[in-house]
């Protein structure tokens, strides 16, 4: 009986480690994916229920199997500094890496090996996520699209390989390096770019390379970064056959060519999210989907303009819709990324988080995951506790921020301010997250709070990775002062939240009680010797305020855009007037009355540009 009862346990035993072919003992550590999509807007997840014309089911399968992220964020609103910081663990600027070209220490665009001087670890070595997770006992794994330095780089220094990366497939397109094939063994180090036909779609290729991966690794605690290069362009192939599968499209607000780049777009996305459905697949065919945590979010926002009358320019037909903005920008629409965690068995299905969580939580909850301590030096927190129940909200102790060459930002709870030269704007971003109200007037001590911690954080950044207002980005114009009155409405975007009604979006920022933009603010500086004085409103040079005010009260078209705060197509006298503090008021109700041709109460543009004699 002893003997029957032993043979029971034994049997249990090796079936509770043996759900593989192989009959190999599985890992009892959890295996971990990355997946980071490539300039994908937040319109273009269609579990967001945005846009209907967004067919994305695997990975909303996944989305509703676990947790959505719907104020998920990037570091930084370009490609290469988002993905050196996930690296990295920290915001990129912290180590000198402010920019695509940007050089820390490495040559332009490489994330260095060791922290540059003027930074708070300096000399250090700058680890990376493989590196630590390679050093907790994982196989490190890599698929798609680099761009933290060369893809093969002959001095072994600052590729995947040379950065913690064991096997890996090295290649934004279809041509690359490797040491693994596709089915899953390890060659020696060689380019290829040579695939049958079923392999000429870019996104497939690197899914497959994924698969290959899971595949070799199944038995064994595995930590793959999947970057996967859509839908960033190059825009994908006409002859392919997810183009030509998709249907064509018909929004309102596009020309024809436009309604074709918005086809590739998609039809790209349709492609990757096959590749993501096949590598789940790969996964509950090895009897490891339930051992696996599968973290997925965009890199930064879509680019391009989205009206009807902007040139396509670098467009890669995604798109960012309801937020303002787009790549570049540390408005919502460069910075808020689609994004979503899964874990068979572990996460709740059906969540929906509403916190801010960032890409740097990854490197932080990974690290966590694979039985490491988090550096204290890291930027991001453990989801686990929250993903998992544990606790019903995230904590952190410090803010996130953000500095580019377009502005500076800052979110803590609920709270965004973001300011560039002499404006200086703060959003309930949890209520407001298209951007449309700004509240500095209502908030003065939140400002004050928020830009003396943003001020502390700037200055503790080498001075190369802040942001200057005399240097790049000096012409790059705002998206809040709202679109031209000219524009077509895009029906997707819905203004107000109550009794929606379709309005030429940007819509203008509206400040209640104060101007319709923003207050004024210091502009920052790149120079450690340029101190800065808190406080929500700070002067500028007033001659140059003043040459700018005259430019826009000599144009009547934008000064008509900034007045009409509702977007109603009229101006009134309480929008003509603006600040009801303003001491010009009887000089402005005049002007107003003069234009005013029918005696209405409110002002046309022809009324505003052609007034009344």
């Amino acid at each position: 009986m002893n003997r029957f009862f032993l043979a029971c346990i034994t049997a249990a035993l090796i079936v509770s480690f043996s759900p593989v072919a192989s009959g190999k003992k599985v890992a009892t550590k959890p295996n971990v994916i990355i997946i980071y999509s490539d300039d994908h807007g937040y319109t273009d997840l269609g579990i967001h229920g945005i846009d209907g014309n967004v067919d994305t089911p695997n990975m909303d399968t996944l989305a509703k199997g676990g947790a959505l992220m719907r104020a998920g964020y990037s570091s930084a609103p370009q490609c290469r500094p988002s993905r050196c910081g996930l690296m990295a663990g920290r915001i990129q600027n912290e180590f000198g890496f402010a920019d695509n070209k940007m050089d820390a220490g490495a040559g332009i665009g490489t994330l260095p090996r060791v922290y540059p001087e003027r930074t708070d670890m300096a000399g250090k070595p700058l680890l990376t996520i493989a590196d630590r997770m390679k050093a907790l006992g994982y196989v490190t794994g890599f698929s798609g699209k680099w761009h933290c330095g060369p893809n093969d780089d002959p001095t072994k220094q600052y590729d995947p390989r040379s950065r913690g990366f064991d096997e890996y497939w090295v290649g934004a397109m279809t041509a690359g390096s490797t040491n693994l094939d596709l089915k899953g063994n390890l060659v020696p180090h060689q380019k290829k770019s040579t695939w049958p036909k079923e392999l000429q779609n870019r996104v497939i290729l690197q899914g497959k390379f994924a698969e290959a991966f899971v595949t070799r690794n199944k038995t064994k605690p595995f930590f793959l970064y999947f970057p996967i290069y859509g839908p960033h362009v190059p825009m994908i192939r006409k002859s392919d056959p997810y183009y030509q599968d998709f249907p064509k499209q018909t929004y309102p607000h596009y020309n024809d060519a436009q309604n074709d780049i918005r086809r590739q777009g998609l039809a790209l996305l349709k492609a990757m999210d096959d590749a993501v459905g096949g590598l789940v697949q790969t996964l509950r065919k090895n009897g490891i989907e339930e051992n696996t945590l599968i973290l997925f979010a965009g890199d930064n926002g879509a680019p391009g303009k989205q009206t009807h009358n902007s040139p396509i320019g670098s467009w890669n037909g995604s798109n960012n819709v309801p937020m303002r903005g787009m790549k570049g920008w540390l408005h919502e629409g460069g910075i808020r990324v689609p994004m979503f965690a899964y874990w068979k068995g572990k996460i709740q299905p059906g969540q929906v988080i509403d916190e801010m969580v960032t890409t740097l939580d990854f490197t932080a909850t990974t690290v966590g995951l694979g039985g490491g301590q988090i550096p204290p030096e890291f930027d991001g927190i453990d989801l686990m506790p929250r993903l998992t129940g544990g606790t019903a909200k995230l904590s952190r102790s410090q803010p996130m921020y953000w500095d580019f060459y377009t502005g500076q930002a800052v979110r803590e709870g609920d709270w965004k301010l973001w300011r560039k030269d002499d404006t200086t704007v703060l959003f309930n971003i949890a209520e407001d997250p298209a951007e449309l109200t700004n509240l500095a007037y209502q908030k003065p001590k939140l400002v004050k709070t928020l830009t003396e911690k943003l001020d502390k954080w700037v200055d503790s950044l080498p001075a190369a990775a802040r942001y200057d207002p005399e240097k790049r980005g000096k012409n790059m114009v705002s998206a809040l002062g709202g679109a031209s009155a000219d524009v077509k409405p895009d029906p997707r975007y819905l203004i107000p939240y109550e009794n929606p009604v379709a309005t030429p979006y940007p819509a203008a920022v509206v400040t209640p009680g104060g101007p319709t933009v923003a207050p004024v603010a210091a502009k920052t500086s790149s120079s450690a010797q340029s101190p800065r004085k808190a406080g929500p409103q700070r002067l500028g040079n007033p001659k140059d305020a003043m040459r700018k005010n005259n430019r826009t009260q000599r144009d009547p078209v934008k000064l008509f855009q900034r007045r009409d705060q509702n977007q109603d197509g009229f101006v009134t006298l309480k929008e003509f007037i603006g600040d009801p503090t303003n001491r010009n008021v009887s000089a402005l109700t005049k002007m107003f009355r003069s234009r005013d041709a029918n005696n209405d109460q409110r002002l046309t543009l022809k009324e505003m540009q052609d007034p009344a004699k």
